[in-house]
């Protein structure tokens, strides 16, 4: 399904921004590049030459503009904005026509080996294996709140059966490069070796750290409020292959209150360390 300018000017023009202020009705906001303005496949570029010239549009953010200031140069799919701590959002190409229309042609699929590709055999492992930066999809979250995020990646057309999720605190902030071909996770084993998932800007980038990473298609962690998370995922297939066939996605992004008991124990824990402070003063 194409696009027209005047098409994403209709639907971008009258949403409000997710980078300057909070919009109940646009939690989920895409990327609308198109390489040639002919055919579907967005790539996740933020400019129309790549990483350079003028800004792609978005849908869902005011007047079209990058979600919540984003000025990176590396690629982008989509965004999505937690408002409270009961909020389940959904990512998908059917969600993205639903509120934004016929402009939505947006792109989010990823390959079989995008996040890793690895031997069935964990003891016998065949070195070199990995994932590619060019086959990722990247998305980001920021909460309103402080909040636990349940992150669930599924198939939309069943090629692929596994994700790889890796959460990052902050986002690309464009001073350095992105290599749009690099590997990445090179021989990692999950349970066995996982230390090439928890590194810093894998992909050239700068403002990316590393939090947290899931290979079984989710993954949980804590967003404090006000705070940009990157999120890279792609497909993860136990004795897949590299460049293997392109499937669609399905994101859900789930906030999960704290629970009551965990936010007495700290209230007491608090007070305890107070207390122990204070009679150690007076000593």
């Amino acid at each position: 399904m194409n696009k027209t300018k005047l098409a994403i000017a209709i639907a971008t023009v009258s949403a409000l921004s997710l980078g300057a202020a909070s919009n109940a009705s646009a939690k989920v906001v895409y990327n609308t590049y198109n390489m040639d303005g002919s055919k579907s496949g967005t790539d996740g570029w933020t400019r129309e030459n790549q990483k350079t010239g003028d800004l792609v549009a978005w849908l869902g953010t005011g007047s079209g503009i990058a979600p919540f200031g984003y000025v990176g140069k590396q690629a982008l799919n989509w965004a999505v904005k937690i408002q409270n701590s009961s909020q389940t959002s959904v990512v998908s190409q059917a969600e993205a026509i639903k509120a934004y229309g016929d402009a939505a042609t947006v792109d989010l699929d990823t390959v079989d080996g995008a996040w890793g590709s690895w031997p069935v055999d964990p003891l016998n492992p065949n070195s070199g294996r990995r994932g590619w930066a060019h086959h990722v999809d990247y998305g980001l979250i920021k909460s309103d709140v402080a909040t636990d995020v349940r992150i669930d990646v599924s198939s939309l057309n069943g090629v692929i059966d596994n994700f790889g999720i890796t959460v990052f605190t902050g986002m690309d902030d464009g001073t350095a490069g992105y290599s749009h071909h690099a590997e990445w996770n090179t021989d990692y084993l999950s349970v066995f070796y996982e230390d090439p998932a928890k590194v810093d800007n894998p992909h050239g980038t700068n403002g990316v750290i590393y939090k947290t990473h899931g290979d079984s298609s989710t993954v949980t962690f804590h967003a404090e409020a006000d705070t940009v998370y990157s999120i890279y995922l792609g497909g993860n297939e136990i004795g897949g292959q590299n460049f293997g066939d392109l499937d669609g996605y399905v994101v859900n992004v789930s906030a999960v209150p704290v629970p009551a008991a965990a936010w007495l124990f700290g209230t007491g824990l608090a007070g305890l360390l107070s207390l122990g402070r204070k009679k150690k003063a007076v000593i």
